[in-house]
Parts: structure tokens; sequence; C-alpha cells
């Protein structure tokens, strides 16, 4: 792996260079307390005049766009990354709507070269958010108020920025300076296959993921960015949106731990942080089928969990011939053949809708 330190700012504004969030990563998800922080630590920074450590901004190289533009997966890093993108376009924001000018740039100079790729408004951005706030943040580019603005994160965390510069003693200068002074690790992972055991390094110091997290990007970082926007649309993301509203993906890590103790019961999962573990254990010790195969099977099995994850749908999955690696079932000594037929799936889950219709 390489490294270097380097001022956050160079590389955000480095020319002829975009920065994607892959599809495996989670929607960005900083708060108020968060942004407070932040905002705090670059004003520290103006104040010392001395260089600010904000953390590692992990990327893997990806094939360059049509355009020849280098293309870097943010492995790790996202939420930092996009947050000061934030503070850069409520900054641009702000100097022109106050004709305030700074002493080194302006406004248009900030946009062209941090935020827009070689200056061009009609392209998504320097910055390419993951898909469910990829459209928030262009609206955000292209002007949207934070109020037309649906991913919730975004909209509420432009707001607080652009409502900080509102203030009377807010100075942009001040805020510029701060900003050219935040310095992180900027570390190349060479090899795909090595992201996944440094990003659970790196985030088991920070706010703990998800299982749910955690699984899907074990699932998805080693697969190419085509393979993993098709597996992340055709699957996951109907995975999740089965388990909508879900905050902190609770409903869905019990999913992941029921369909776990279905398909691995040699090991047994005694709390939720036991679950990602074991589920890498099944994965390269025990499973044998193909990443697709695995996803399909769990979004079937979610089909019927997300109906209330009742302890019965789990039990319909028990009792059938469903399995690939050909273990015996839970109520007999008969080889399980692969069953990963969605239409059963589908019927299951229509049959308890229709029970309960009924009660």
């Amino acid at each position: 792996m390489q490294t270097s330190n380097a001022l956050l700012l160079d590389i955000v504004g480095a020319s002829r260079t975009r920065f994607v969030i892959p599809p495996y990563q989670r929607a960005y998800s900083w708060k108020h307390r968060q942004c407070e922080e932040l905002w705090l630590d670059i004003f520290r920074a103006a104040r010392s005049a001395s260089q600010h450590f904000v953390g590692t901004l992990l990327y893997a190289p990806e094939r360059n766009d049509e355009n020849g533009n280098a293309r870097f997966s943010i492995v790790d890093g996202q939420q930092r990354t996009t947050t000061v993108s934030l503070i850069l376009v409520a900054l641009v924001r702000h100097l022109k709507n106050t004709g305030i000018t700074l002493t080194h740039t302006t406004a248009d100079e900030i946009e062209a070269r941090y935020l827009l790729l070689d200056g061009n408004s009609s392209l998504p951005g320097k910055l390419v958010l993951s898909r469910g706030d990829r459209a928030s943040y262009f609206d955000a580019l292209l002007g949207a108020k934070p109020d037309d603005i649906a991913s919730e994160n975004i909209a509420h965390n432009l707001a607080f920025f652009t409502e900080k510069m509102a203030e009377p003693d807010f100075d942009a200068e001040t805020l510029w300076q701060g900003l050219n002074l935040l310095s992180v690790i900027f570390a190349e992972v060479e090899k795909t296959e090595s992201a996944q055991p440094i990003f659970e390094s790196l985030n088991s110091k920070g706010a703990p993921l998800t299982t749910a997290d955690l699984v899907r990007n074990y699932l998805l970082l080693a697969e190419t960015h085509t393979q993993q926007t098709y597996l992340y649309d055709t699957y996951w993301s109907i995975i999740e949106s089965l388990f909508v509203p879900d905050p902190g993906s609770l409903r869905l890590d019990n999913a992941i731990q029921g369909w776990l103790s279905v398909r691995f019961r040699k090991v047994r999962a005694h709390g939720p942080s036991e679950v990602y573990s074991i589920f890498k254990r099944y994965v390269e010790d025990d499973y044998t089928g193909t990443t697709e195969d695995l996803l399909r099977e769990l979004r079937n099995f979610c089909f019927v969990w997300a109906e209330n994850y009742r302890y019965h749908a789990v039990k319909k999955f028990r009792t059938m011939d469903w399995a690939v690696n050909g273990a015996p079932t839970l109520t007999s000594g008969f080889t399980r053949q692969k069953a990963h037929d969605e239409a059963y799936a589908q019927r299951v889950r229509a049959e308890m809708r229709n029970t309960d219709a009924t009660l």
C-alpha cells in the first residue's frame, strides 16, 4: 500500500481527477455533531496556522473515464470528503451572494477547481456519491436550496454550513485558510482484494458500521466497478428496500443473522457483534458458490423475512430443500438441493399476506 501525507484540498483539486463513492459504501450519514466538530477543527487550524490532521483517505484507482479523466474509488474517507465538499458549496454560494472576495482566489475558481470536473457544470462533478445521494449532491452543485434536496443529511448539513456563514462574526478568509490546512494520509490500495481488511481496521476506530454495512462491503469490494453496480442494483438495493424505514439497519441486520442461522448451523451467533465474523467464516470456509448466488439467495430469504420477520417465515425455509452446498436440512437427513428460486420466495410472501388479510 502506497501512502503519503497530503493536504485534502490538494487531492480534491487535482486536475482531471474524479473521486467516486462505490456502490458498496453506505450512504452519507454525518449529522450536525460531526459537522460542528469539523467546522471547529478548520478554524483551529487557521488560528494556529498549522496543518490539522483529519484522518485517512483510502482509495483504489480505476480505469480512466471516456474523456481520459482519472477515476479513484474512495474506500474510506467518504464522509469527511463529502462534508468538506458541502462546505465548499456553501462557501461558493456565500461569496457570490455577498460579493466578498478572498485574497488568493475567487468563488468561480473554487467552484471550477474543487467542485466541478474541469469547470464543467454539465457533468456530475469531481465527487460522485453513491446511488442514493448522487442526485442530491449534484442538485446542491447546481444551486438547489436545502429544502429542495432529497437527501436529508446532505440538505441538513448544507443548511447547517449556510447558517454558520450567515452569522455576523463569520470570516470567509479564515475559513479558507483553515480548509487549506486540513491534512490526510492519502493511501492507495494496489490490489482490490486487500482493501477489505484495511477498511475494517480503519472503521473499527471510528463510528461503528452495521452488520449490513460490513456484509455489503465484504461481498462487493473485490468486484470490478461494473460488477459492483450490477450486484448492488440487482440484489442489494432490493434487499435494503424491503426493510425501509430501517434506522441503523436493525431489521436488515436481524435478517442477515436469521439467514446465517439457517445456512451455517455449525456456529451460532450469540449476539449482533458476532454475526459478521461468523458470516466471513462461512463464506471463506464453507461456501462454494458465487457472490451473485449468495446475494440472490439472501434476497429471496429477505422477501419472506421482511414480512414482519416472524419465526414461522424462517421455518418455511428451514423445512424445505434449500441449499447450495449439499448439507442436511434441519428436519431431515436428506441432502439439500439448490433453491435460488425467486418464485418460491415470492409465493411464500404472498401466502403470508393472504393469511394476514383473513385474520
